[in-house]
């Protein structure tokens, strides 16, 4: 299915830190105040009236969601797969498609949504929920904000969003205009979760542990397992540092005749984040190696508690579809009732987590997450963008 398949091929290197309002440092670049402006703007004109949930139960309806940007996950055509296997419990379907890109809105739209969208305010406009999904998240802040300030429940792929800025600001949208937010990884809301709390704490205090996911893509692999451990054994991280193979450029998509895929171009390379957690009560802190590289296994995180160790290991293989269910379960639900499945503190200390990890590549130390300031941010590069276009529109 086309939600799973794309969830396994992209890469970005950059060697530059951007900010979420303009091009990488010595580009062309936006001023802060101009960003907000344009930004407010927008969002302004976009917001409808009423600030409520749609009445979707009182006629049996199914919630529209809206789909701002083309992405590599393209969750909301999940509604549309599972439709007949979840018939009893399904609340959503696919609705709308937008993208900046010319005519790639209309030529993704016959995948599963009704309509095409050149303007993304009447989109928002149209659509009960709203899912994020473009590939630069350095555009998150700007089409979240319509329906955040509409009060529209939604849902931001990983990565969440490039600054430190943007990601408060998302969160501080999202309260102040009730809307509900959801940004996670898929593995946060695997089954195995509650089976990893009750383990720690029978077998704890926890010492260490080592979280792995078998791609090397630095923006949208360490959120697998940064938030992953996050999930399952709390926060508090402290400072993280980095280490491995991150100067790794995407290669060129290799199609038969018939556009079969030959060879995706996947790059090799391996990296680490090293996370430092506070003392829990009065226990050394907790040292977690969160590792991504390619490799024959699947998801899995080994913990070693102090009475024992033991491994988690997530699907059988990278591809499991079962992997994915948990998303879209998830998000069912949060769009029927706009309860968001995880805490706002935890998405903005992830995200911190993950920008940290990117700053200490460049500064060659560890970078405690306090010491980040707004402009701080993941790096990009379009060449994913190239590479996504290629292989969804293939």
């Amino acid at each position: 299915m086309q939600f799973r398949m794309t969830i396994i091929k992209f890469i970005i290197y950059h060697g530059q830190r951007t900010t979420d309002y303009g091009q990488s440092k010595g580009g062309n670049m936006k001023t802060r105040r101009e960003f907000l402006k344009s930004a407010t703007v927008g969002g302004i004109s976009g917001i409808i009236a009423t600030r409520t949930a749609p009445a979707y139960a009182s006629d049996m309806k199914l919630l529209k969601i809206g789909q701002l940007g083309l992405g590599g996950h393209n969750f909301a055509l999940a509604f549309k797969y599972q439709q007949k296997k979840h018939k009893d419990i399904i609340r959503c379907k696919p609705y709308a498609i937008w993208d900046d890109l010319p005519g790639v809105a209309e030529k993704f739209r016959p995948r599963g949504f009704e309509k095409a969208f050149d303007d993304p305010l009447e989109l928002v406009r149209e659509s009960d929920v709203i899912c994020v999904e473009h590939v630069d998240y350095r555009k998150s802040l700007e089409l979240a904000r319509p329906a955040l300030e509409a009060g529209k429940p939604v849902f931001i792929d990983r990565p969440f969003t490039s600054s430190i800025y943007s990601a408060e600001e998302i969160v501080r949208l999202a309260r102040e205009y009730n809307a509900p937010l959801m940004s996670c990884s898929s593995l946060e809301l695997q089954p195995e979760i509650p089976e990893i709390k009750k383990w720690a704490k029978e077998n704890g205090p926890i010492r260490s542990y080592m979280a792995y996911c078998p791609e090397p893509m630095f923006q949208w692999m360490f959120p697998h397992v940064i938030n992953f451990a996050h999930a399952a054994l709390g926060g508090g991280i402290e400072s993280a540092y980095f280490s491995g193979d991150y100067v790794i450029e995407l290669g060129d998509i290799q199609t038969d005749a018939k556009h079969r895929w030959i060879d995706p171009g996947r790059p090799l390379g391996a990296a680490v984040s090293i996370l430092s957690y506070k003392s829990r009560n009065g226990e050394p802190p907790i040292v977690g190696i969160n590792h991504i590289g390619p490799g024959p296994g699947p998801y899995n995180i080994y913990i070693y508690g102090v009475e024992e160790s033991r491994d988690f290991v997530v699907g059988e293989r990278l591809d499991d579809p079962k992997i994915f269910l948990p998303m879209f379960l998830t998000l069912n639900d949060f769009f029927s009732t706009r309860k968001p499945p995880r805490p706002y503190e935890a998405i903005l200390e992830q995200h911190r987590a993950h920008v940290a990890t990117g700053i200490s590549r460049l500064t060659g130390h560890a970078v405690r997450l306090d010491k980040l300031g707004g402009e701080d941010a993941l790096p990009y590069s379009d060449s994913v963008r190239d590479w996504i276009l290629k292989f969804v529109l293939r």
